[in-house]
């Protein structure tokens, strides 16, 4: 009962937190999301696919640039946008006035195109695809409550989705009881995996499907039916229509097929499976081969950047602060502005979650064949990272030092179950770390509202203290918070509290679970 009842209460969890962090995050804050939502509209009002260095946005999106604090990133790109830095340094008056013209920006001009590019146009196209039929139904709303509505679409029907993979994977390999518990208690008080889903854009999408490849790949491994090799098949085709990375999933793809023809088994699901992601996504890649020269059509290769300048580039990037940097920024990155996080608390995060992993690996000659296909596709998404760090390296000049952090977060779910299920091997220390780690990672998602983005969209203070944290939260902040929002400040509040009350209970839950398993 007590563990039925914390899987509803970690379900609660999920779909609060979603609607928690959509409602919060201020209009454009999520990564690149008025440029992908330009696409959406390139498919809603053009009825066509949009083509890089000839899309621009709408003038819908880049009238609202003036009227919203802005990503310090987007800002110094546009004269005369505020970032946040700026935004609470100008008047109560003008910030009411900024709103108020916010809301006169016509939806008519959704039709009217900018003279901005839109540098997210040769993305793959499904995540667009399936909401674009949302776009033009709610076409007539402002565009705030517009964008705050496909929010909550994408990321509750996201969180959803994550919670039934997660529990489905943590069946396959065997992780049970309380460890259970806390596997989809860590991933979803993850404030990256919500960075990374709630807003408008193609990850929403393309994390659910990574953990999904992943857990049909084990689960067709251990099977070796029919059905959950064509399941598989589908699932690589709506990958590699969504995002280009997908892509370092196919060799293990091609690999685990091999495999079944050489140990003669299901011939004509082995060649069906082949022809479906072959005739469905395939052509696209070809469509980005005709049309930018580039077969992964993304913005490196565009731009001319392939594998001997990534090869060229290996030797200079510093890998051992890079990895760290990019370990620490997959764990916590505020959003598009990049506030920083407590390097000693994420450390203690890393430690906790590399002694799970360190346990996980120890045992690796008992690992089943599923357990090392899924290790082999984890370490091909790994070398396309580090591919990937080194043409970003070039792209950015020298500038960038490490992949997109919001990459791999369907990775990082994967990990989490790997990480608990060598904790649960190892019952004696396994239990404290696994505590330890709850309580950790509960920890960072209580100061990731009360003492993070919470002041940093109501005050504009990037570091927090004790004493200023107190002091903001008992001025009544709700005037500046209300200026950046997208949803009532009421409903913020309920939903903070909502959120907070479930962590801690699921936390009080799982924590009595490991208490009572070691008796």
């Amino acid at each position: 009962m007590i563990r039925r009842s914390g899987r509803e209460i970690v379900l609660a969890f999920a779909v609060i937190g979603a609607a928690l962090y959509s409602c919060f995050l201020p209009l454009w804050e999520g990564f690149d999301e008025p440029f992908h939502y330009a696409y959406v509209q390139s498919l809603s009002t053009g009825h066509q696919f949009p083509v890089l260095g000839r899309a621009t946005i709408s003038d819908e999106i880049y009238q609202s640039f003036n009227d919203v604090p802005l990503p310090r990133l987007l800002s110094v790109t546009l004269p005369g946008t505020l970032s946040f830095e700026d935004w609470f340094h100008v008047s109560t008056e003008e910030k009411s006035q900024r709103v108020a013209r916010l809301k006169t920006v016509s939806p008519e001009l959704r039709y009217k195109q900018s003279n901005l590019q839109n540098y997210e146009a040769q993305q793959a196209p499904l995540a667009y695809l399936l909401l674009t039929p949302f776009d033009i139904a709610l076409s007539h709303l402002q565009l705030r409550w517009r964008i705050l509505m496909l929010r909550l679409i994408v990321s509750v029907a996201t969180a959803l989705l994550l919670y039934f993979v997660v529990r489905k994977l943590s069946v396959l390999l065997n992780v049970t009881g309380p460890f259970a518990l806390a596997t989809l208690s860590c991933v979803f008080a993850s404030q990256m995996l919500w960075a990374t889903i709630a807003h408008v854009g193609n990850d929403w999408l393309s994390v659910p499907l990574t953990l999904c490849f992943l857990t049909w790949l084990i689960a067709f491994t251990k099977s070796h039916g029919s059905r959950d090799l064509l399941i598989l098949a589908v699932l690589l085709s709506l990958g590699l229509l969504t995002k280009a990375y997908f892509l370092t999933f196919a060799p293990v793809f091609l690999a685990r097929l091999g495999v079944q023809l050489i140990r003669r088994k299901s011939h004509a699901a082995v060649w069906l499976a082949l022809l479906i992601p072959v005739v469905t996504a395939i052509p696209w890649y070809i469509h980005n081969e005709f049309l930018y020269g580039s077969f992964t059509g993304t913005q490196q290769a565009v731009a001319g950047i392939g594998p001997k300048e990534a090869l060229s580039a290996f030797p200079q990037i510093p890998w051992l602060s890079s990895t760290l940097a990019f370990l620490h920024w997959s764990l916590w990155t505020g959003n598009w502005s990049f506030l920083a996080f407590s390097k000693t608390t994420l450390n203690v995060q890393l430690i906790l979650i590399g002694a799970a992993l360190v346990l996980f690996f120890a045992r690796f000659r008992q690992f089943t064949e599923a357990e090392w296909w899924g290790i082999a596709a984890c370490a091909c998404f790994i070398a396309g990272l580090v591919y990937q760090t080194c043409v970003t390296y070039v792209h950015t000049q020298g500038a960038s030092l490490f992949a997109e952090p919001w990459y791999w977060q369907g990775i990082v779910c994967f990990l989490w179950v790997l990480g608990f299920k060598g904790l649960e091997q190892n019952r004696g220390v396994g239990r404290v770390l696994a505590a330890l780690t709850v309580l950790v990672t509960g920890w960072v998602a209580f100061v990731t509202y009360v003492a993070k983005l919470f002041p940093l969209y109501g005050g504009g203070f990037q570091r927090a203290t004790l004493t200023r944290v107190w002091a903001w939260w008992f001025a009544h902040p709700t005037q500046d918070l209300r200026s950046v929002t997208l949803a009532p400040v009421s409903i913020l509040y309920i939903l903070l509290t909502l959120f907070l009350l479930l962590l801690a209970v699921q936390t009080a839950l799982i924590i009595r679970g490991f208490s009572r398993s070691g008796r």
